[in-house]
């Protein structure tokens, strides 16, 4: 495949100037990094079944973890919740929470189509103090990786009184790492957008709503739309997929390039999807006819 990934080392020193980020939402209710520690300061780890599991700890590179423990502790069923603190969004009109979302052994997950476990990775709501919880969100992915993902939880905008559980539950199970939570009224998903793609003359090409001085990554295909599974997760393209550009968004989360577009390219069909990194974050897909 041609999409390559930047080398390793880039990756670690990108992914070391971002950790932490608070996003880049108008309002932010909530951003934590678990630099500080597991839980840290508000956060409550609760034990929901009473069974001798380890639940959630630091890892080694400073995120929350909940690793597969059940081989450790007899085969005993874990269920542990990662909770904020209260959060107050009564101002708020949208609510969208994100999160850099870090998966082994998914084939261990009891929705995995080739299932070898009973595990489950939920995020959970609640609005009564922690005595009912609202499943809104839960693990799908059939392959390991370390990806960002985005929660809609706008019924929750207007309200003073939210906390978000992330729930691990398994017997012999997965392994789940969260970074980088943030609460805020963004969607969060690049927007990608080519304009004037006509042969002969420069199509212009704008990623938007990533976050400030990101690397933004852009492919295109011409053979499909997909879908491919990459390092950055699934792609709507066929392959060959080829790089088209390595950009760096400025202050305000916008990349933008430009493409010369061959004269004897008109009715070719392109397919494109940018990926905003070190994070995998992949925008919109877009499939446009040449003019």
């Amino acid at each position: 495949m041609t999409m390559n990934r930047p080398p390793a080392f880039l990756l670690s020193l990108l992914f070391g100037a971002f950790l932490g980020s608070t996003g880049f939402g108008q309002n932010v209710a909530l951003s934590e990094d678990f630099s500080t520690g597991v839980p840290p300061a508000g956060w409550v780890a609760t034990n929901n079944n009473g069974s001798s599991s380890k639940g959630w700890i630091p890892s080694t590179d400073l995120r929350a973890w909940h690793e597969d423990e059940a081989l450790s502790h007899g085969g005993l069923t874990s269920d542990d919740s990662l909770v904020t603190p209260v959060l107050d969004l009564s101002t708020f009109t949208e609510v969208h929470l994100h999160f850099a979302n870090d998966l082994g052994f998914a084939d261990y997950l009891a929705n995995h189509p080739n299932s070898r476990g009973d595990g489950e990775n939920n995020v959970e709501v609640s609005t009564d103090g922690g005595l009912s919880w609202t499943l809104v969100w839960t693990e799908t992915r059939t392959l390991d990786g370390l990806e960002k993902t985005h929660v809609d939880l706008g019924a929750y905008a207007g309200m003073s009184n939210v906390q978000i559980a992330f729930r691990y539950y398994g017997t012999w199970a997965q392994e789940w790492w969260l970074d980088d939570v943030v609460v805020d009224d963004q969607d969060g998903v690049p927007v990608f957008t080519i304009t004037n793609l006509v042969a002969g003359q420069i199509a212009d090409l704008q990623v938007e709503n990533v976050a400030p001085f990101a690397t933004v990554l852009i492919g295109y295909s011409t053979t499909g739309a997909g879908p491919t599974m990459t390092p950055y997760g699934l792609l709507d393209m066929s392959q060959p997929i080829t790089l088209l550009s390595t950009l760096t968004a400025d202050a305000a989360g916008v990349a933008t390039d430009s493409a010369s577009v061959p004269v004897n390219a008109a009715g070719i069909t392109v397919y494109a999807q940018s990926v905003e990194l070190p994070v995998p974050n992949l925008s919109n897909s877009l499939a446009i006819t040449i003019l």
